[in-house]
């Protein structure tokens, strides 16, 4: 009886396991479309968010940390680390040599972005237009690279219009902080953080029509 009763329950936890695990030697499944989808959007929207937020701490750290002037090293490093962040998601898509030119972009317009913010605290007016020329033509690389990657849906002029909005939104909260209108700069955040959400639905919607297999 005892024995009838040992099988009875080592049956009931096999077919337990069973219905858990699946057969023996089988794969985890694949993620769904929508898990597929939903994994892009929530890597693609931190990265980018990430992106805005330490970009705000670093010109307001560098604009107003005189006494403090490694808290804005610190956002700068962060942004570096953001920008290879950005690349991984892209790479995921496009493989690595593509991430890694997106990462080496970004990496570079961050530099140019400290540079335009000295020089617009100085009140360096050439000095500003020089790294506003450099950033706008580093725009234009990123935007090619996007392009090749993905020229149906992230055409070169229209790429680089959204980024080039993204730089001048950027640009004008910069701007308002350095002149001491802080809600000004306030509401011009704001402004340029929509646009980043705008640039992660173009990105991220642009890989899903691109590979639709992968979001079914």
């Amino acid at each position: 009886m005892k024995a009838g009763l040992r099988a009875l329950l080592g049956a009931a936890v096999l077919l337990l396991l069973v219905g858990m695990l699946g057969p023996a030697g089988a794969t985890a499944a694949s993620p769904s479309g929508d898990q597929a989808k939903a994994e892009l959007w929530t890597a693609m929207g931190t990265q980018w968010s990430n992106d805005a937020r330490y970009t705000r701490e670093y010109y307001v750290a560098a604009i107003l940390g005189a006494a403090h002037a490694d808290a804005a090293d610190a956002a700068a490093a962060r942004l570096m680390t953001n920008q290879a962040d950005i690349g991984k998601v892209f790479a995921t898509y496009y493989g690595k040599e593509t991430g890694e030119k997106i990462t080496s972009l970004l990496s570079a317009q961050t530099g140019i972005a400290t540079e335009a913010v000295a020089a617009a605290k100085a009140g360096d007016k050439a000095g500003l237009a020089d790294a506003d020329d450099r950033w706008h033509q580093s725009l234009g690389e990123l935007a090619k690279v996007l392009s090749v990657a993905n020229p149906a849906h992230f055409p070169y002029d229209k790429t680089l219009q959204l980024l080039d909005q993204n730089q001048t939104l950027l640009s004008t909260a910069v701007a308002s902080f350095v002149n001491g209108d802080y809600p000004r700069s306030i509401a011009d955040n704001e402004a340029y953080y929509q646009q980043v959400q705008a640039l992660v639905g173009y990105f991220g919607n642009g890989i899903v029509a691109q590979f639709p297999d992968r979001f079914k």
